[in-house]
């Protein structure tokens, strides 16, 4: 009898020898040097970019400006004297406010005071949001339930409220800002994270960890969160956007750095009421300013999130 005709006859031959063949192993997961080479790859994607390169260009002109302060300014924003209320022109290109000092120069000062204090707010938001988020979602169970039912409570509060409370309570120092938009941002970026370890935490990668014995520690940032890592950096993007308009937002509110600090929302805040009268130009210039670099960071953020996302 041939060997087609031993096939035929018996179907059982068929898939008794090849069995073996038909279970495809599954993927390992990329090693450190596959993703050094990735993450290489999509470093260069971003920064080829439209709305990277553009918004870095905005956000390099407000840093310069944070970091020379009035060595840059063409006069002094706290002590220089002009006539008040004078329109934009050639000597003044943002005009001047009612005592007279120089409205370009104080929006090019007023930078410092929001930029040292949201870029460090939110990494710090984020690097407390990242370690609930990974307790959350890796252990699970009753950590995971109490955790998100606390982290439930704190977004149902009215943010602005709690921040006012608090710097009204604590002092409106640089520090107390920092640690009020810090706290703020932590449940936000908990829930984000916990949503990413979930996706992840039953995979074959952390199961064979398991296996092996390892930690829950070890397998949470060693083995998790390198994975994860994609949601995290465009939620660092993203927060310090928030960030910058949070702190505005305090300042407008007189919970900012007190007269005469050339603070954007303090500006805005002390030129609001002049609008009716046409002088528009005290509030539009450190509104215009803060508007440019929180458009400037989210299209970073973008420019980030989707080659994140295609990858």
């Amino acid at each position: 009898m041939s060997e087609s005709d031993q096939i035929e006859g018996n179907p059982e031959s068929m898939v008794s020898t090849p069995a073996v063949d038909v279970i495809i192993p599954a993927t390992p997961p990329a090693g450190p040097s596959e993703r050094r080479a990735a993450r290489k790859e999509n470093w260069r994607l971003i920064r080829r970019r439209p709305s990277f390169i553009v918004g870095n260009i905005i956000a390099i002109v407000w840093v310069t400006c944070a970091v020379l302060g009035t060595r840059i300014t063409p006069h002094d924003p706290l002590d220089f004297r002009a006539k008040p209320h004078l329109s934009p022109s050639s000597e003044f290109w943002f005009g001047t406010d009612k005592t007279g000092r120089d409205v370009l120069s104080r929006v090019m000062a007023g930078a410092r005071d929001v930029l040292k204090i949201a870029p460090p707010a939110a990494l710090l938001g984020v690097f407390f949001g990242v370690i609930l988020g990974m307790l959350m979602g890796y252990i699970g169970k009753r950590v995971d339930i109490i955790l998100s039912r606390i982290v439930e409570a704190f977004l149902a509060l009215p943010v602005v409220l709690i921040a006012l409370l608090a710097i009204t309570t604590l002092g409106n120092s640089s520090w107390v800002v920092l640690g009020v938009v810090a706290v703020l941002f932590t449940p936000v970026v908990a829930r984000t994270v916990r949503s990413a370890v979930l996706a992840e935490r039953d995979l074959d990668y952390v199961t064979s960890a398991r296996l092996r014995g390892e930690s829950k520690m070890f397998i949470m940032f060693k083995e998790v969160l390198p994975n994860v890592s994609g949601p995290i950096v465009v939620e660092l993007t993203v927060r310090i956007g928030y960030a910058v308009f949070a702190i505005s937002t305090l300042s407008f509110l007189g919970a900012g750095p007190p007269p005469p600090s050339p603070d954007w929302g303090a500006q805005v805040s002390e030129g609001f009421n002049s609008i009716s009268a046409g002088i528009w130009w005290t509030t539009f210039f450190p509104a215009a300013a803060i508007a440019s670099l929180v458009i400037a960071v989210n299209l970073i953020a973008d420019a980030v999130q989707s080659v994140l996302e295609a990858s």
